[in-house]
């Protein structure tokens, strides 16, 4: 996998576990995945294997623009190690969007634990632009996000004309929370909910398994 390049595009999968399959299992099978097929391909700059507290899984895959992530995805499921993973997994709860970061791209942190995803769709009675958006993010990390010490990085990004994403790095899931709740109270993320349809809104917290 390539290092240091901003990434461009983020690939998010999340995904339950079959019954059977034990935990153990799983990481042992995303490690050789991620040795096997993922490090062989140009442009991805790093995996992150992630888990919730509801028991569900993730990949998390930073790759430099987004057609080295889509030319990864068209041989995936070729790959044996590919193919291994994926039997441990219900077929019928993989979830997979493809993040177009926003903006200039994001510089891969190190020290993390925590990864907040959440996906939003734009308010139908309210102006919305990507310029806007873009705005109103680079305003929360550096008046809100840049006041907490455990903050790595904070990407807005778009998966399709209707749906776009917010995703943040943080040194713990505590953090994160907490991070996440007082959006509620300050003033210039408030901006940003506004342009939300609340409804639309899909958040959680994943932390690092591998």
């Amino acid at each position: 996998m390539t290092t240091n390049t901003l990434a461009h595009s983020i690939g998010f999968a999340r995904y339950e576990k079959k019954d059977d399959a034990s935990t153990e299992e799983l990481i042992k099978a995303c490690l050789n995945w991620r040795r096997e097929f993922l490090s062989t391909k140009d442009g991805i700059l790093r995996h992150i294997f992630l888990g919730n507290l509801k028991g569900e899984f993730a990949d998390l895959i930073l790759a430099r623009d987004p057609g080295s992530f889509q030319k990864m995805a068209e041989t995936h499921n070729d790959a044996p190690s590919s193919q291994k993973f994926m039997d441990l997994l219900k077929p019928e709860t993989v979830r997979l969007t493809a993040n177009q970061v926003l903006g200039t791209g994001i510089e891969i942190p190190e020290d993390f634990s925590c990864v907040e995803f959440g996906t939003f769709s734009p308010a139908q009675n309210v102006s919305f632009s990507e310029d806007a958006l873009i705005n109103i993010s680079r305003q929360i990390e550096d008046e809100y996000l840049s006041k907490f010490e455990e903050t790595r990085a904070h990407v807005i990004a778009k998966i399709d004309d209707s749906t776009y994403s917010e995703i943040s790095f943080v040194l713990s899931l505590g953090t994160a929370k907490e991070i996440c709740e007082g959006y509620l109270q300050n003033p210039t993320c408030q901006q940003l909910l506004c342009l939300f349809n609340p409804e639309s809104v899909d958040l959680d917290f994943w932390y690092v398994l591998a």
